[in-house]
């Protein structure tokens, strides 16, 4: 069997069945326990055409500018771009590719923005997985509407770019996303989730959409305690209880940042990854322990 022939198959593995095979694949120990329906995407009429000279112009600016290697497509499976840093896939129609050559970019930027906050960036190349709907997304994710992507090792599935981008968020969701995964490979696992998510929504400047989901809050109290939070992190089931840690993470992460320093914080996780101890690396990075820094970023709650 040639190499261009197992390209092709793995391709309609990946895109034509809506990823979840490719999902399933990565041993994610969070799947769902119901058996999940493989979704196909339907491209609309209107993304299925030739790109026009702007949006080629566009297209070629930033495939010099971002160093892509690889542009294919296949009629009816979707297309890849790919640099030596990333491989994103999109849906089929041929205009989805400017949703992933957006996505490309902006993990770029995301990745040019680690190099100078940690002093470092995991070597591994991101996969980026753009969904063609939102039905898609769910059924091969496992994840809701409300959930912006899903990381597995080094795969970010995420939603669908254009959807991301009519809800004004796509500039926000996507370097979120590599921020969070950069987070958890400097840090090898060590970093509290608080600490992945308040840092990633920090570095994406997500911090007015947190505002504006505090309306989703009810009746429950702004202020989360750490294990509240870490523990709503992790198991992300509720969406009110979620997007309450999210805010708290972000906030307590705010006033890290604003004591110490983006590039202080960029160091704590850095050497959480090379030795595993929370006081220890407070120490080296903030200069006291980590419960003394994690105390002071919670003044924000007595203000409430």
């Amino acid at each position: 069997m040639s190499g261009h022939t197992i390209e092709r198959i793995a391709l309609r593995v990946l895109i034509a069945t809506a990823m979840a095979a490719a999902l399933a694949s990565c041993g994610d120990k969070e799947q769902p326990a119901e058996k999940k329906v493989a979704k196909r995407y339907t491209v609309p009429q209107e993304l299925d055409r030739e790109l026009n000279d702007a949006e080629l112009d566009s297209m070629k600016s930033m495939k010099i500018t971002h160093n892509v290697t690889r542009d294919e497509y296949w009629d009816g499976y979707g297309g890849v771009l790919a640099s030596n840093e990333f491989e994103v896939w999109y849906p089929d129609g041929k205009v989805n590719a400017l949703q992933g050559m957006a996505m490309l970019k902006l993990a770029a930027e995301a990745r040019a923005r680690t190099q100078k906050v940690f002093g470092t960036v995991p070597p591994e190349r991101v996969v980026i997985i753009c969904a063609g709907d939102i039905d898609v997304y769910t059924a091969s994710t496992g994840r809701q509407w409300w959930q912006y992507s899903r990381i597995v090792g080094d795969t970010i599935s995420i939603q669908p770019p254009v959807n991301l981008h009519t809800r004004g968020l796509l500039g926000i969701v996507g370097p979120r996303e590599y921020y969070e995964w950069a987070i958890g490979k400097l840090s090898k696992g060590h970093a509290p989730r608080w600490v992945e998510e308040g840092f990633a929504s920090y570095l994406a400047g997500e911090a007015s959409v947190l505002e504006d989901l505090r309306q989703d809050f009810g009746t429950q109290p702004l202020a989360m305690s750490t294990s509240g939070m870490e523990s709503a992190l992790k198991s992300e089931k509720d969406r009110q209880e979620t997007r309450r840690a999210y805010y708290n993470a972000y906030r307590t992460v705010e006033e890290i940042v604003r004591a110490h320093g983006e590039n202080a914080m960029g160091r704590f996780v850095v050497l959480l990854g090379e030795n595993g101890d929370a006081n220890a690396a407070s120490q080296a990075a903030f200069g006291a322990d980590f419960d003394a820094v994690v105390q002071a970023g919670r003044a924000w709650t007595k203000e409430l």
